[in-house]
């Protein structure tokens, strides 16, 4: 029977479907640290400083207002990641992924004060698939395929030589696979939904080698629906996906013409992460809430950018974050770190192209969930892995 099978497995089938809407992109980091090589480079550090593209787009709207002339960009990160999970009742997997986050936009000076834009960032192609091992007592493979992209319609406004303001809508597009054990059956799932977020940001030079930047990236929403077969019988699967709000405030400092320092910090209000529960529309006894306790984060981080040669530039960026779900919220394929990511890379201009190429790691630090604080997977939870970045210009 259906209901002898949700009372056996209740706790397992509520924790496996906190394993999905990660970001795995970005491996443990729920949300994205950074959208572009040249941000990448500079591990997140260009709020103050976005004077490409990608990092206007992700970081700060207002830096649109900075472009002279139209250009379009096009470049994607590869992340290699490894993760490891050791558990106190005797499962242990290693697993290795591949994930492909791409970007590109446009943008456009429409007089002397106004600018329009499009940007495009997200993950693309990100998969988790954890082995059964019924000695363990799992009995069906975990798997997890997910893309999220976001897009960027964004205007820049330039009332003042030392005030610029962007202002960017961010519609969401989402695509999540599951394939989730249960006793008699592997619970599988396919959610495809829109959703919609905000970007405000304002760039403000307060001297002539100082510029203050402030972005505000409003709550938001992912509406996933889809359906599962449970019991035989297929039901309807909700899933609204609560998006935190974020605040960055970053500084840039420019003591030499060719020399740049960058530094910021972004609060992210991952508390609401609680808010976001999956519903099935026949079988409520399966409901569960994404991840039932989280709390609110910091990231922080500096980086540098020198300009060697008329065509070359050199950039490193490190930052470190906190992880934002407690213990009970960590699952096998929902896991969060306190983190420090290390990025270096420059760039070459060969006339009116430039191509920009990053290498970078994040070192996570481990975490032991133990059996009291575990919801149901107690153990040790690991992960490490590098990134490359490439990312080609055209000005016109």
């Amino acid at each position: 029977m259906l209901s002898a099978d949700v009372g056996r497995w209740g706790v397992r089938a509520a924790t496996a479907l906190l394993l999905v809407m990660t970001a795995p992109a970005h491996a443990s980091q729920l949300l994205a640290p950074t959208a572009g090589a040249r941000d990448a480079a500079l591990a997140g550090s260009t709020a103050a400083a976005p004077t490409d593209l990608m990092s206007a787009f992700f970081q700060n709207p207002a830096g649109l207002a900075l472009v002279q002339q139209t250009q379009a960009t096009f470049g994607a990160g590869l992340f290699f990641i490894k993760s490891e999970l050791s558990t106190d009742f005797g499962y242990h997997e290693t697993t290795d992924n591949v994930a492909v986050a791409p970007s590109g936009g446009a943008a456009t000076p429409l007089g002397e004060d106004l600018t329009i834009g499009f940007g495009m960032f997200g993950a693309v192609g990100s998969k988790f698939d954890f082995k059964r091992d019924p000695e363990a007592g799992v009995p069906r493979d975990f798997f997890t395929e997910l893309a999220v992209i976001t897009l960027a319609p964004t205007v820049a406004w330039r009332p003042r030589e030392d005030l610029a303001i962007g202002v960017e809508l961010n519609p969401l597009l989402g695509d999540l696979k599951n394939h989730v054990p249960a006793p008699e059956q592997s619970l599988r799932w396919r959610l495809r939904g829109p959703g919609v977020q905000a970007t405000l940001g304002f760039l403000y030079r307060f001297h002539p080698q100082w510029r203050l930047g402030l972005t505000y990236k409003t709550p938001g929403k992912i509406y996933l629906s889809g359906s599962v077969g449970v019991g035989g019988k297929r039901e309807d699967l909700h899933f609204d996906f609560d998006v935190p709000q974020q605040v960055i405030i970053a500084l840039s400092w420019q003591p030499h013409t060719d020399l740049t320092l960058m530094a910021f910090g972004r609060w992210t209000d991952s508390s609401t992460l609680e808010h976001s529960t999956f519903r099935f529309q026949d079988t409520p006894a399966l409901d569960t809430p994404f991840a039932p306790e989280t709390r609110d984060v910091f990231r922080w981080g500096i980086g540098a950018e020198y300009r060697v040669h008329p065509q070359v530039t050199l950039r490193i960026g490190l930052a470190r974050g906190q992880n934002a779900l407690e213990p009970r919220s960590v699952t096998p394929l929902l896991s969060d770190y306190n983190d420090l990511i290390v990025g270096a890379g420059g760039g070459v201009d060969f006339g009116p192209w430039t191509i920009d190429l990053t290498g970078g790691t994040a070192v996570f630090d481990d975490r032991k969930i133990n059996a009291g604080e575990a919801r149901a997977f107690p153990g040790r939870f690991s992960a490490s892995g590098p990134a490359v970045f490439w990312q080609l210009t055209r000005r016109f």
